[in-house]
């Protein structure tokens, strides 16, 4: 949870992330691109095996009934909570930091990459965020990005161009600008698609990324400005492209709703609390089925030897191979929508169902996690670059091997970094604990918050690992503050972590391991 700090505060400083991200940070670098996909690769999938692990645990301690009580109480009302306050301060918050242009001084720069000499024309192109400007409707830094020699192709991380851009949300007087200036329309972005493609893209996937990336736009306008794209392509090129029109959007009725359901975004970075209710309802069943049919458990040498990895790999790497589809995607897809997409659905059961297993294989001495540092530097040194460099679309055969190395990423990561906190914090330690209790509050609240911190320092010249540390840190000690004065001993904090916490210090004497201490603080929160 505490890492989901760190990712999404290091999302403004990747190049070309402003069309995604409320903040594109003045000093951006591909490490933390990397250190993003790094990390992602098996965060979340370790986050759902321990889930898995926990919700066995409550079962066998308290029976079903208590656990679906229990879950509803600790997962449902928190992420409903959630929804009604966090979300919309966050939207809030996205929309400004997005209407703020950057200061006249500040120049977007990749670090190490900088020349002091250069022309001063250059270091105001570099200001310019074309992709925002297409976006926002700013005709004017759009032509003045074009005029200093801009180039009307660039390219953003996930391939766009500008004239993608355009075509995309229907912003007409842009692309009549781009295309006087000679923007291409055969150009490619990393899913394969031309501009002219976009111009038929289907509404609710259009609605989707609107939402995702904070841009308000209205269904009829959008499909009108797309209109007058395509006959401002055929004045200039005297070919037709396809638009969707009003007409086709209101003909796919049924499968517009399907679309809405999987990809409006509506839990946002809540999504996994999402998935955990879905989770804890098919585990239930699950047990139900298993003890009607009288069905046995899986042997332990299938979950503790080296064997796991025999079919837990092979398992993961089916649903991965359909996702992280795009040229610069690593690891598994986020699903944000009322409905789980499916490929990212199994890929998370599957570590959520091995979690449950191997609780009952009774694994007190961490067999799982021997060796945990010669796994960790092959998954981090091995494993992570090799699956790095065959993403995106490719052939078949390329797919498979990239999923491949993605599942077993996640795998060793997973078993890796559970022998390493095994070793490092079996004995009890009261730090960890009371991190282990904040960290439920921390990540639902952090976004907002890390937003606003971006901004701040986006303007700065300072080198971005400066500004970086400051966001994390400041984060993490602003919403500790919160946690501690707001939180912990209140009914929020009973409703996130199952406890009031009294005033004063516990008696060292009077507490056991930390494993044994922290088990109930770590089940009622996942």
């Amino acid at each position: 949870m505490l890492l989901g700090i760190v990712l999404h505060g290091a999302m403004s400083f990747i190049p070309g992330i402003g069309i995604i991200w409320g903040v594109q940070d003045s000093q951006s670098n591909g490490f933390y691109a990397i250190l993003l996909a790094s990390i992602h690769g098996w965060r979340m999938p370790l986050f759902f095996l321990v889930s898995g692990f926990f919700t066995a645990m409550l079962w066998k301690k308290r029976g079903l009934h208590a656990l679906l009580v229990h879950r509803f109480k600790r997962i449902f009302l928190p992420m409903l909570l959630a929804m009604l306050t966090i979300i919309p301060v966050m939207l809030i918050v996205s929309g400004y930091v997005r209407s703020q242009p950057a200061s006249e001084s500040a120049a977007t720069v990749t670090d190490g990459n900088t020349d002091s000499e250069e022309p001063g024309e250059q270091r105001g192109l570099a200001e310019i965020d074309v992709s925002a400007a297409v976006v926002m409707g700013d005709l004017d830094s759009l032509s003045t990005y074009l005029q200093n020699g801009g180039d009307v192709d660039a390219k953003d991380a996930h391939g766009s161009t500008p004239m993608h851009v355009a075509c995309l949300f229907g912003r007409a007087d842009a692309a009549e600008i781009l295309l006087d200036a000679g923007a291409s329309l055969e150009v490619t972005n990393n899913e394969g698609a031309t501009s002219e493609h976009l111009l038929a893209l289907d509404w609710e996937t259009t609605a989707y990324i609107a939402e995702l990336v904070q841009v308000p736009v209205d269904r009829d306008e959008v499909l009108a400005g797309r209109q007058q794209i395509a006959d401002a392509i055929k004045e200039e090129t005297g070919r037709t492209a396809q638009v969707m029109t009003a007409r086709d959007a209101r003909s796919n009725g049924l499968e517009g709703l399907i679309g809405l359901l999987f990809f409006v975004p509506v839990f946002h970075h809540l999504w996994f609390l999402w998935f955990l209710c879905w989770f804890v309802c098919g585990f239930a069943l699950l047990v139900k089925l298993m003890q009607t049919l009288q069905i046995s458990a899986v042997s332990d040498k299938w979950l503790t030897s080296w064997l796991r990895y025999v079919w837990l790999i092979p398992l993961a790497a089916v649903p991965q191979y359909f996702m992280a589809s795009s040229q610069y995607a690593y690891g598994p897809d986020t699903s944000v929508g009322l409905l789980p997409l499916p490929a990212v659905f199994a890929y998370y059961a599957i570590f959520f169902g091995y979690g449950a297993m191997y609780f009952g294989a009774n694994d007190q001495s961490v067999t799982v996690g021997k060796g945990y540092w010669w796994t960790l530097a092959a998954a981090v040194l091995v494993l992570f670059p090799i699956g790095l460099g065959l993403n995106g679309p490719d052939r078949p055969g390329n797919r498979i091997v990239f999923a491949v190395m993605q599942a077993s990423y996640a795998w060793v990561m997973s078993f890796g970094m559970m022998g390493l906190f095994n070793r490092l914090f079996r004995s009890q330690q009261f730090w960890v604990r009371y991190l282990s209790d904040s960290s439920y509050w921390l990540y639902l609240a952090h976004i907002p918050l890390v937003m606003l911190l971006q901004f701040f320092v986006r303007d700065w010249s300072l080198p971005s690992l400066l500004k970086f540390g400051f966001v994390c840190s400041a984060t993490t000690f602003l919403l500790l503050v919160s946690y501690q004065l707001c939180v912990r001993n209140t009914w929020l904090g009973a409703l996130l972590n199952g406890r009031r916490y009294p005033g004063r210090k516990e008696s060292t004497q009077t507490r056991e391991s930390t494993l044994q201490v922290s088990a109930p603080a770590i089940e009622e929160s996942i």
